[in-house]
């Protein structure tokens, strides 16, 4: 009987350590090629803003602006596309975090035509090298990346909101919040440099993004050099 006892035992343990070992994940590949990226300084909203947030320490302190680069990447194996990714790096004067996308959510004015996205970034999902890993021990800190256009496919506004706790229940809340109150960073127009077709399903047409910089134009022609997004 003890013998089936411990039998029990060492097998809800062993199912115990395989559960919490499943927390971080691991997915390799041979390849990574930037499909599109965009680039932009945005600064803090001072009605929204919380001087412990961690986006104030990447700044480099309360009031000074970050640089943002968001993008598509394809990640391959044998030449091949096996998974498309969405990415965001957010960097300052303190330094810099680089997260990939968690869940999206789209609202439309009508079939095809976007009137708002919004998509949540987190480090429990990073690109490290050549690898996706997937790590949910605390701390995880997060993003809400949020693009209203309007009925023309113009784009109106990026905002940000960076969470001020640390865990996915309050990451997962804060994205489907319908006020998002953490810290919020908006876009400066004139900085908004972009290269490459945003074509994943979660990102805007080529022509909305078109409409976001005169690209024809030479005074604001994209210049933006391949992302850094490994750590």
């Amino acid at each position: 009987m003890k013998k089936i006892i411990c039998t029990i035992l060492l097998l809800i343990f062993g199912l115990f350590g395989f559960f919490a070992k499943a927390e971080n994940i691991k997915y390799d590949y041979d390849d990574i090629e930037v499909r599109y990226a965009a680039e932009f300084t945005a600064n803090p909203q001072t009605e929204y803003f919380q001087a412990n947030n961690w986006i104030v320490s990447i700044a480099g302190g309360i009031g000074k602006p970050i640089q943002v680069v968001y993008g598509i990447v394809d990640l391959k194996k044998n030449g091949e596309t096996q998974l498309s990714e969405e990415f965001i790096k957010v960097s300052g004067e303190g330094g810099s975090e680089r997260f990939l996308i968690n869940s999206a959510s789209y609202e439309y004015y009508s079939e095809g035509n976007y009137k708002n996205i919004r998509s949540l970034f987190w480090s429990a999902k990073k690109l490290i090298d050549n690898t996706v890993v997937k790590d949910f021990t605390p701390p995880i800190k997060s993003i809400v990346l949020a693009r209203e256009f309007d009925e023309s496919q113009n784009l109106k506004t990026i905002a940000l909101s960076f969470s001020r706790e640390f865990t996915k229940e309050y990451a997962t809340a804060n994205f489907h919040s319908e006020v998002l109150t953490d810290n919020i960073y908006l876009s400066d127009p004139q900085t908004f440099n972009q290269r490459g077709v945003p074509t994943s399903i979660v990102s805007p047409s080529e022509n909305q993004i078109r409409n976001q910089a005169d690209i024809s134009n030479p005074s604001n022609s994209i210049n933006v050099p391949a992302p850094e997004i490994s750590n």
